[in-house]
């Protein structure tokens, strides 16, 4: 038979999607036909293989249980009685593993009765966007974006260093600070800076 191999898609870090087209039977029906893949070149059906029905046209494969940030060759086949025939070869790489985001948390400047600076710098994104970034603080120690009696003041997003000004505090009140960083892994927090404000 003749084949074809599809571009991969919906790459992530552990799947893909991969498949071909059959277009020609050979004159013999397709018994079987998929894809195969391996991390070296040239794979065979003796290498791990995906099946996807049989007969001639389109078909589509699930490709699962792959290694993060790994390059993967993949080659469509189909089966006859004659025997094996191999599409072209793909290859591709899965994406990086998502972590959380690294963030660290600024010194605290331009300390008033009521206001201050706060900021931060996200040094990693973790390899998923990050979406929101800012400080939480609260009069407490550690505080956390969830908790709905700390305060929290969003800064934008994505990597590199960035500023907050806090308004509308307590004079001589302490007060601690964490920069926060979010992806679609969660939220990632710098280390807790206090201050306190002037009388």
């Amino acid at each position: 038979p003749s084949v074809t191999t599809a571009a991969i898609t919906q790459i992530t870090e552990t799947t893909a999607v991969a498949g071909g087209t059959v277009t020609n039977d050979g004159n013999a029906t397709v018994t079987e036909r998929g894809v195969c893949i391996s991390t070296v070149s040239n794979p065979t059906t003796s290498n791990t293989k995906i099946t996807a029905g049989s007969g001639t046209g389109s078909f589509t494969c699930n490709l699962t249980g792959l290694q993060a940030n790994t390059t993967y060759y993949v080659r469509a086949y189909a089966i006859n009685s004659k025997g094996t025939a191999y599409g072209d070869e793909i290859s591709f790489t899965t994406a990086l593993p998502i972590t959380l985001a690294t963030v660290t948390t600024a010194s605290i400047a331009q300390i008033t009765e009521t206001t201050a600076v706060a900021g931060g710098t996200v040094t990693s994104d973790g390899n998923a966007s990050v979406t929101e970034r800012g400080v939480v603080y609260s009069t407490n120690p550690n505080p956390v974006i969830t908790n709905l009696y700390n305060t929290i003041k969003p800064c934008g997003s994505g990597t590199g260093s960035f500023t907050c000004d806090l308004t509308n505090l307590q004079p001589n009140t302490t007060y601690y600070v964490r920069a926060y960083a979010t992806n679609s892994m969660g939220t990632a927090y710098g280390e807790e800076v206090s201050f306190t404000t002037e009388e």
